[in-house]
C-alpha cells in the first residue's frame, strides 16, 4: 500500500486520484503521505496492539460471560451501565467489539444452553415421505417490466425426484389441489405420506396439533390415498430437502429467464427437471434422481385422477356493499353483502368493470376511472332512506289529536338530531305502545311548554304520566306474595311515590 501510493505521487497524481484508485480516505491518505516507509511500518503493526477504551472493565465482561455465555453485547452495555454508574457513554459497536474480543481471547462461545440440537436422520423409505413448499420470483418481461410467479415444487424424498408448477396468482387451496394432481401424474403414483408447512394454503387454525384444513383441501384429502402431516410452528428443518429445491429452482431455472406465459414457463419447467433438475448427480446422495426415481415409482401408491375444475376467482363485498379492484372501488347493490363469504366475479370490457354474481348472473357495471384510489358509486345503489323516514313520520304524527303540535315537536328533533333522526321517531313509537296515547300527550304538550327536543325527554315525561296512571287503576291485581313470612313483610310494604303536581309546578314555575 505504502509503495503504490509512493508511486502514484512520484507519477504527480492529486491525493483525491490516488483516494478514489486505492479506495483510501483521503485524511487517511493524507496522513501516510507524510510518514516515512519506517512510520508507516510501526504504525500498521501497532494498530492490532491498540488498547481498546474498555480495557478497565475486562474483568467484569469476563466474569459475567462465564457466567452467562449467552449474554448478548447490547445487555452487556446496560450492565455496565448499571454496575458503573460513571460508565462512559460510546457506541454499541464499540462495546460489540470488545466483547468479541473477550470471547475469542478466553474462548467464550455465545451457545445457549436449550439451543436445538441436530442429529442425522434415516433415509426414507421408497414411496413414503414427499415434501411440499411454495416459492415466488419476480422475471423480467418482453416489454422491460417484471412479473411475479409463484410455484408450488413437490419432491419424493427417497429418490429427490421432483416435480414444479408454475401460476402467475398466488396458490389458493383450489390450484393446489390442482398441483397435487400434476405431481402425482409426474410421478406416476402418490406418497404415502406428504409434509406440509402451515399454510394458509392447507389451514384454517392449529392448536397444540390439532388441524383445520380449509374446505377444498380437506374434501381433497378425504378422497385421496396420501396423509397429510404438517409441521409445527416455525419449524422449516423439517421438510429442508423441499426448501433445498424451492432454493435450487429460484438460482437455477428462474435466473435470468424472461417471462412470457405461464403455459410456457411450465412447459419450460418440464424440460428444465427432464434436463437438470432431475438428470443431474444429487450432491447428497451422489445420485441421479430419476434412476432413482424408476425404483421408487414401484412402490409409490396407485394414482387414481380426481376431476378438479378451476375455482372461479370471487372478489370480496365487503360490508358497506362495495368490491375493491386494481385499488379502485366500486359500489354494489344494498344486499349484495350477506356475510363474511359474500363474493362476486368481476371482469373488464370495453372499459366497463361487470360484477356478476357467483353464478355469473349480471349484478352491475361500472365505468372504470382513471388512476387509483377512487369510489365509483351507482345512485341507485344508495339507499332512499328519506321515503322511509317520512313514512315513520306520518304514522307518529296520526297518532296525536294536535297536528300542530307534534309538528313542533318533530321539526325541532330534526333540526337537532338530523343523523338520528329514525331512531327518535321509533322511540316516541314505543312510548304509544308502553305508556299509551293520554300519557303521551301529556308528555307531548310538557315537551312543548318547556322546549325539549329530544325523544328521551318526551319518554321520560311519558313514563311519569303513565305510571300514575297505571296506580289509579282499580282493576289492578294485587300481588301475590310468596315465600316465608319475611318475604310477605317485605312484599306489603309500600314505597313513596312522587306526585305528578310536583312536576307540573315546576314545568309550569320554567
Amino acid at each position: 500500500m505504502y509503495d503504490k501510493i509512493q508511486e502514484y505521487l512520484r507519477q504527480h497524481y492529486s491525493l483525491r486520484w490516488i483516494s478514489k484508485k486505492l479506495s483510501i480516505n483521503y485524511r487517511t491518505l493524507k496522513k501516510y503521505t507524510n510518514m516515512s516507509r519506517e512510520e508507516y511500518e510501526s504504525y500498521i503493526g501497532n494498530i492490532g496492539n491498540k488498547p481498546f477504551s474498555l480495557e478497565s472493565y475486562k474483568a467484569f465482561v469476563v466474569k459475567r460471560l462465564g457466567l452467562f455465555p449467552e449474554t448478548s453485547s447490547a445487555q452487556m452495555h446496560d450492565w455496565l451501565k448499571e454496575e458503573y454508574p460513571d460508565f462512559p457513554l460510546i457506541t454499541p459497536r464499540t462495546v460489540y467489539n470488545f466483547v468479541m474480543k473477550i470471547r475469542q481471547d478466553y474462548g467464550i462461545a455465545k451457545v445457549c444452553p436449550n439451543e436445538r440440537q441436530y442429529g442425522p436422520i434415516p433415509d426414507a423409505e421408497p414411496g413414503e415421505y414427499a415434501q411440499v413448499d411454495f416459492g415466488q420470483k419476480k422475471l423480467r418481461t418482453g416489454t422491460g417490466g417484471w412479473k411475479k410467479v409463484y410455484f408450488m415444487a413437490m419432491l419424493l424424498c427417497h429418490s429427490r425426484y421432483k416435480f414444479i408448477c408454475f401460476r402467475d396468482k398466488p396458490f389458493n387451496s383450489q390450484a393446489a389441489v390442482m398441483a397435487h394432481e400434476k405431481s402425482f401424474e409426474y410421478f406416476h403414483g402418490v406418497p404415502q405420506k406428504i409434509i406440509y408447512d402451515q399454510d394458509a394454503v392447507f389451514l384454517y387454525d392449529e392448536n397444540i396439533g390439532d388441524y383445520i384444513m380449509t374446505t377444498v383441501f380437506d374434501s381433497y384429502v378425504k378422497g385421496c390415498v396420501f396423509k397429510p402431516i404438517f409441521c409445527r410452528p416455525a419449524d422449516p428443518e423439517s421438510k429442508g430437502k423441499v426448501e433445498n429445491v424451492v432454493k435450487y429452482v429460484k438460482q437455477n431455472f428462474l435466473q435470468n429467464r424472461q417471462f412470457t406465459t405461464v403455459d410456457d414457463l411450465n412447459e419450460e419447467g418440464l424440460k428444465w427437471l427432464q434436463r437438470t433438475g432431475n438428470a443431474m448427480v444429487h450432491n447428497t446422495t451422489c445420485k441421479i434422481p430419476f434412476e432413482e426415481w424408476k425404483e421408487e415409482c414401484r412402490h409409490l401408491l396407485p394414482y387414481i385422477p380426481i376431476t378438479v375444475s378451476e375455482e372461479k376467482k370471487g372478489y370480496k363485498v365487503i360490508k358497506n356493499n362495495t368490491v375493491r379492484y386494481k385499488s379502485n372501488t366500486y359500489s354494489v347493490p344494498p344486499g349484495t353483502y350477506v356475510n363474511e363469504e359474500s363474493r362476486v366475479l368481476l371482469s373488464e370490457e370495453n372499459g366497463a368493470l361487470i360484477i356478476a354474481d357467483m353464478e355469473d348472473v349480471f349484478i352491475t357495471r361500472h365505468v372504470i376511472p382513471a388512476g387509483k384510489g377512487n369510489l365509483t358509486i351507482n345512485k341507485n345503489h344508495r339507499r332512499d332512506r328519506s321515503s322511509s323516514i317520512d313514512q315513520i313520520r306520518e304514522t307518529v304524527e296520526s297518532l296525536f289529536i294536535n297536528k300542530d303540535e307534534i309538528n313542533v315537536f318533530l321539526n325541532k328533533i330534526k333540526e337537532t338530531y338530523p343523523r338520528y333522526m329514525r331512531d327518535q321517531l321509533a322511540t316516541v313509537l314505543d312510548c304509544f305502545d308502553i305508556y299509551g296515547a293520554e300519557a303521551c300527550q301529556q308528555a307531548l304538550t310538557l315537551c312543548n311548554m318547556n322546549r325539549f327536543k329530544s325523544a328521551n325527554d318526551f319518554k321520560a315525561l311519558a313514563s311519569t304520566f303513565g305510571r300514575n296512571s297505571f296506580h289509579e287503576r282499580k282493576d289492578v291485581l294485587p300481588v301475590k306474595p310468596l315465600g316465608d313470612e319475611s318475604a310477605r313483610m317485605m312484599a306489603n310494604i309500600e314505597p313513596n311515590r312522587s306526585c305528578i303536581d310536583d312536576y307540573q309546578t315546576i314545568f309550569t314555575a320554567n
